[in-house]
């Protein structure tokens, strides 16, 4: 599709050269269809090659390996703000730790207010500890791209530019450190 796209795109310029204005308006309409064909097509590919690479990984683990530089960022965004979205930080310090399972909580007037499972509160309250804080991105190291490689190139940019914390714990594994909003 995109050779095709191609094509009528040189056509129409050649076209527009040789002033048969109607030939050339018809191939620039067949090139921007055939354009739009090819990014459908190209996204549809992007989303098949992702689910293959990633069908057996967690939210915490992301493989680029054959997507485009571009399609890999869109990606790798995309998932730091659905692990961003869904947890937060509790930085504070629970007013309940060293209670039993079952504690009775008290109300500052120390009235008797029930009882709660302070373990299941504790279950859905994301703590810092129990937080995995960091994803782990599978970019590859290049060896199948031509020249140098551009992924994992993409992906540091990507990182500077929106200031995240990230390290290169082995070629062509980068580690970030997702931006979780604290409560």
């Amino acid at each position: 599709m995109m050779r095709s796209a191609s094509n009528h795109s040189r056509a129409a310029q050649n076209a527009f050269m040789r002033k048969d204005h109607v030939s050339a308006k018809q191939h620039s309409e067949k090139a921007r269809a055939d354009w739009s064909t090819s990014e459908k097509l190209n996204a549809e590919a992007a989303n098949k090659i992702l689910g293959i690479t990633n069908r057996n990984n967690d939210i915490w683990k992301l493989d680029l390996h054959g997507l485009h530089a571009a399609e890999a960022v869109q990606v790798l965004q995309e998932r730091l703000q659905m692990i961003e979205g869904r947890f937060t930080v509790n930085r504070s310090v629970s007013p309940n730790r060293g209670r039993s399972k079952n504690a009775a909580l008290r109300s500052p007037s120390q009235e008797p207010c029930g009882r709660l499972d302070v373990e299941g509160l504790d279950r859905q309250r994301t703590s810092s500890r129990e937080l995995r804080n960091s994803l782990q991105v599978v970019t590859g190291i290049g060896k199948h791209s031509r020249g140098h490689a551009s992924l994992p190139l993409a992906v540091k940019t990507f990182f500077e530019d929106h200031r995240y914390r990230f390290d290169e714990t082995r070629p062509g594994v980068i580690t970030v450190r997702p931006k979780f909003r604290h409560s």
